[in-house]
């Protein structure tokens, strides 16, 4: 069963999408202000730097960084719209473009003079491939280009073509707003009752409920189902006191605690260890108190073949981003090898981030990327001992 919840906790936003009862994935939010991802902005150049780059006032207290043209037209002090990228991180403003992406649930819309068209690389059916390119061909406004995304297999001529119909009108609303407006302005959304990642990635047709709890209940039930319709009897109004708070009723409270722990058990009994540093994410498996029967290679392989999946599932859950390097247990043959790989390429293409596999070094560690788009949960909930100053150890 795939359920996502929605609660409000003292003014923070909690959204948790579990399947079968395990949290896949958490965002936490302040009410008031969430994530800027997919937010346009009506911002001013405040700076061009030689080159290829240029930080725009966006009206947050920290410039945002833009990558320019060359060459360009641009001036200091001049108004631009712009859509944001990625979030602030750390000492880091947000990143932005002028490249304007409307994101549906099938497709996302861009203008390209090219009229350029991505398929997912998700969809790996040649046939459904084509199927795809020849809809989006009939279907694109000109002066516009359209990535299918995945949510698009299977779909028909007439969904897709309506869903480009409205991030087109979506479009040109966007750039008459722009055109009235005045620097500092959010252009879109007018207002946010559900997140960015919520609206375009985490409501699907295929969740069997949504519950939301502390939140105005018409309002982002309305932003639902003007998504995905087909939702509309699956929404539901938590008020369930005596159970307690909505998350903490359905076990999710206790699954957020342990996804902030360094040490995540294996089913066989093993283990895996996460260390986040500023330059990557290392992950360590260790066979544990698990060593089989007789057959150690055995042991080992099945010891890594758990761990690649629970990597994979921690890597959403946690959004690690960024360099990942994984140390796998030693495996001698390279059939093993072989398949363990195989089987952490399949499981990481479920990630709704773009994620790589690069491979292995020559000191025999494994190595993926992550796109990086917002804080890790670590971030978000943690902070630095007073005692330690982030070290994890004390002087005796």
């Amino acid at each position: 069963m795939k359920r996502l919840f929605l609660e409000n906790k003292k003014g923070q936003v909690y959204t948790a999408l579990t399947i079968d009862n395990k949290l896949r994935e958490i965002y936490i939010d302040p009410l008031e202000k969430g994530s800027l991802v997919g937010q346009i902005i009506l911002g001013r150049l405040d700076v061009i730097l030689p080159g290829h780059l240029a930080f725009v006032d966006i009206g947050t207290g920290k410039n945002a960084m833009m990558n320019i043209a060359i060459p360009n037209h641009l001036k200091k002090g001049q108004p631009v719209l712009v859509q944001v990228y990625k979030d602030p991180t750390g000492q880091k403003g947000a990143y932005v473009g002028q490249e304007l992406k409307h994101k549906g649930r099938s497709v996302i819309l861009f203008e390209s003079i090219r009229q350029d068209i991505g398929i997912s690389q998700k969809i790996t059916d040649e046939k459904e491939r084509k199927r795809l390119r020849k809809i989006a061909i009939k279907t694109l406004p000109k002066g516009f280009g359209v990535i299918v995304r995945t949510n698009a297999e299977g779909l028909n001529l007439e969904t897709i073509k309506s869903e480009v119909e409205q991030l087109h009108r979506q479009h040109q609303q966007i750039k008459a707003r722009a055109e009235y407006s005045t620097f500092p302005a959010l252009i879109y959304p007018d207002t946010a009752v559900v997140s960015t990642p919520i609206i375009t990635d985490m409501i699907s047709d295929d969740l069997d409920e949504v519950w939301i709890s502390g939140l105005d209940f018409i309002e982002v039930k309305q932003a639902i189902i003007d998504i995905t319709p087909a939702l509309e009897n699956r929404i539901f109004d938590y008020d369930n006191a005596d159970c307690g708070p909505l998350l903490d009723a359905n076990n999710i409270t206790p699954q957020i605690s342990a996804a902030l722990k360094k040490t995540v058990q294996l089913p066989c009994g093993g283990f895996i260890t996460i260390e986040q540093t500023e330059a990557c994410v290392v992950i360590d498996v260790n066979t544990g108190r698990y060593t089989g029967k007789k057959d150690f290679r055995q042991t080992v392989l099945k010891t890594n073949l758990e761990a690649a999946t629970e990597i994979a599932w921690q890597l959403v859950l946690r959004n690690l981003s960024g360099i990942i390097i994984v140390d796998f247990i030693d495996m001698k043959y390279e059939s093993d090898r072989s398949a363990l790989l195989g089987a952490l390429a399949n499981e990481i293409r479920y990630d709704r981030i773009k994620t790589n596999l690069v491979g292995i070094t020559e000191l025999g560690l494994v190595q993926l990327t992550r796109r990086r788009t917002r804080e890790p949960l670590s971030r978000l909930l943690e902070q630095d001992c007073p005692n330690c100053k982030g070290k994890g150890q004390i002087q005796i």
